[in-house]
């Protein structure tokens, strides 16, 4: 071991006090710090002629020093979660439907009650009873339910702070207005527009211009219950109100708003920067009716449900000093406050029917658009939460364990392909789920909204390749059922909608001839008459869907899956496995008799001679007559000549493959193009699986 002196061990330490620095950077000066610090360890091995000491110092540095680690960044995320369960609660006005907005709120406020084992809460804050449109509420708690977010405490489901309709909670509301009087952290207003006079203009600003507040407890009490003088309560400015810093998890302190220039202005000084308060010592508390406004209740209902987080909209941050003050009156603890930016287009304007092509409210986008629950709160997530994860396609239960509160700042632009995207990802997740638990439950959903699709567009749709409408009226429904679901996890990788899908596969539910294209390749590249390429072609398909054991396979396929809990899917996944095997297989066959007809015509390469017919037939005599595996071109040339010549079987091969590849191309084109207007979708064999023997025999005539 070689001796390090005490002038190198003191360049080490230096070294080492850099890395240090590195280490606690938080900024991004990080990366370039540490680039510095290693090359500085490069410079100090070669000073030092000690690789060995290098290679110790740089494993230091890169294990001790990394520049943002996982560790590091799931400590800092984990911070901005309450040590606590939260309780949280969704506050919406039945005023009108609930929009991806208001479901976005309704969402973070779920999550964060659930990621921490707390409890969400729904209250109806229905105070203004002349905005109320009839069906908002029942509609409010379908589209929740729909959506997946269950309320802990609420309407329909009570709780140990009820009533959660506003409307309700009138007594409660008149108790604590008298509190907040009795501390004297409001006054009864007797001011009213039609007494103004000339305070009118000061009325319309501040809303107070006989100096209501000056009156004593008594007096104001004596011409409130005594005389029975019309009042408001309104809220008596804090004195210390320019001063103060409001707190927020995302915008960090909200300053109050200035003062409207016709409100009573406080005296300040040049000490104390000027004045900063918003003009909130008037605010109406109670109406002269006796109903409180919006902010008074919605204060007292989230101190009394012990509210601990809320996670509101950005519009609403002028409003959250008011918040504080009221808290304050009432000596209460406020709620932490989270508040989400607005989300916008991609003009930044704000989102309406106008400028979308998409339906904002969420019953709209549930039944005109086809949108899926869990899509839906997949991508509205994504907007204005920062995903710690690099995967963007997470269900509920991975937003839950994800989820903390790192909200980007400002406003968050709305872009619809992101949940195409999403859905697309999202029903091939479920099928693939659906297809491995053999469960087609799980993909109900999706096949429901397609039936519903199916029968407005198609009354008499094919099931199967059979109209089964009058003659099984009754069962028609399951019947369509399966059938969909047959469909979908076919070609579930293709899914946006089921108005798009039932689009890209409406030739499984209805047949018109007319939409046919004509054939537009033959058999083989060779020069020939087309009338003649094209019969051959014709009579080619036929020949291979003919020529399948359609009811040996129903038999044998009915009989392998009798144990299972979906017989009928498992059937029609065991047809089409037999029909791919049978159109490779036939194909390959195809290819052999092209070589074998190449040679005898002398067009196929000398070296390649040796394959023969007889060969050819003795092979197809030993084989089985149904394979249990589809043909490739190594397997082929081994079993016809497994003793020739290594470099004879490449050349084969090759031959096979490129023969194969034509005849491929020409066929399966052919057969989309009668069996499904050639248009995409699942595949040739799972098209005729899915269509059955006599449609596909009728579509090849």
């Amino acid at each position: 071991m070689k001796v390090v002196s005490s002038s190198q061990q003191g360049t080490l330490k230096a070294a080492q006090w850099t890395c240090a620095r590195c280490r606690s950077a938080e900024s991004r000066r990080t990366t370039r710090f540490f680039s510095s610090s290693r090359t500085h360890f490069e410079h100090q091995s070669r000073r030092l002629g000690d690789n060995s000491q290098y290679r110790s110092v740089q494993t230091t540095v890169n294990t001790r020093c990394p520049t943002k680690t996982a560790l590091e960044d799931v400590a800092r995320r984990k911070s901005r979660l309450p040590d606590g369960p939260a309780r949280t609660r969704f506050a919406p006005s039945p005023t009108g439907y609930l929009h991806i907005g208001g479901l976005r709120t309704a969402l973070f406020s779920y999550l964060l009650a659930k990621r921490t084992g707390g409890q969400f809460l729904l209250r109806i804050e229905d105070t203004d009873q002349k905005r109320l449109v009839p069906d908002a509420e029942a509609r409010l708690f379908e589209d929740l339910q729909w959506a997946g977010l269950s309320w802990d405490e609420g309407p329909q489901v009570g709780g140990p702070h009820g009533s959660y309709r506003q409307s309700e909670r009138n007594d409660i509301y008149q108790h604590h207005a008298k509190h907040v009087l009795d501390r004297g952290a409001a006054y009864r207003c007797f001011c009213s527009p039609q007494t103004s006079g000339a305070g009118q203009a000061a009325y319309v600003t501040s809303g107070c211009y006989q100096s209501c507040s000056s009156w004593s407890p008594d007096e104001s009490q004596e011409r409130a219950e005594g005389k029975k003088e019309s009042f408001t309560v309104r809220l008596r400015l804090p004195p210390d109100v320019r001063k103060r810093v409001y707190p927020d998890l995302v915008y960090g302190s909200i300053q109050r708003l200035k003062l409207s220039p016709a409100a009573p202005q406080p005296i300040s000084s040049a000490e104390d920067g000027g004045d900063t308060g918003i003009d909130a010592a008037d605010t109406v508390l109670v109406k002269s009716d006796g109903t409180p406004t919006y902010h008074f209740a919605n204060v007292v209902d989230d101190h009394l449900m012990e509210i601990t987080h809320v996670i509101r909209g950005a519009e609403w941050m002028a409003s959250t000093p008011l918040h504080y003050d009221i808290y304050h009156a009432f000596g209460w603890k406020p709620p932490q406050f989270a508040h989400v930016g607005l989300l916008v287009d991609q003009n930044q304007a704000k989102l309406s029917k106008r400028n979308q092509d998409l339906a904002l409210d969420v019953a709209s986008m549930r039944h005109m658009h086809g949108v899926l629950p869990y899509s839906l709160n997949n991508f509205l997530a994504l907007l204005g939460w920062s995903n710690p994860t690099t995967n963007d396609v997470m269900d509920r239960e991975m937003l839950i364990s994800n989820f903390d509160l790192k909200f980007t700042r400002g406003n968050t632009m709305v872009k619809t392909e992101k949940l195409w995207y999403l859905q697309k990802k999202h029903v091939t997740k479920q099928c693939l789920h659906a297809r491995e638990m053999n469960d087609l439950s799980l993909i109900q959903d999706i096949t429901s909204q397609i039936v519903t699709e199916v029968m407005e567009e198609f009354p008499e749709p094919l099931v199967n390749g059979q109209t089964t409408f009058e003659e099984h009226k009754a069962t028609l429904p399951d019947q369509l059922h399966a059938y969909c679901a047959d469909i979908l996890l076919a070609d579930s990788k293709n899914y946006t909608n089921a108005k798009g899908w039932l689009e890209r596969h409406r030739y499984l539910f209805s047949w018109d001839p007319s939409q046919v294209p004509e054939p537009t390749h033959n058999i083989n590249n060779a020069e020939g008459p087309p009338g003649l390429q094209a019969r051959a072609l014709v009579s080619t398909a036929q020949s291979l869907v003919t020529g399948f054991a359609w009811r040996a396979s129903e038999v044998q396929s009915t009989s392998a899956t009798t144990s299972s809990s979906n017989p009928h899917y498992r059937a029609i996944e065991n047809l089409e496995r037999r029909l791919h095997i049978h159109l490779t297989n036939g194909i390959w066959d195809l290819a052999l008799d092209d070589l074998v007809g190449m040679q005898e015509a002398g067009s196929l390469d000398p070296d390649l001679s040796s394959l023969s017919k007889e060969e050819i037939e003795a092979w197809r005599e030993r084989r089985p007559k149904e394979a249990a595996h589809p043909l490739n071109a190594s397997t082929l040339v081994e079993q016809i000549l497994p003793t020739a010549e290594e470099g004879h079987k490449e050349k084969l091969e090759a031959a096979l493959k490129s023969q194969y590849k034509k005849l491929n191309t020409v066929i399966l084109k052919y057969l989309r193009e009668r069996l499904a207007y050639g248009m995409p979708g699942p595949s040739v064999s799972w098209i005729m699986a899915l269509l059955g023997e006599l449609e596909c025999r009728r579509r090849l005539k």
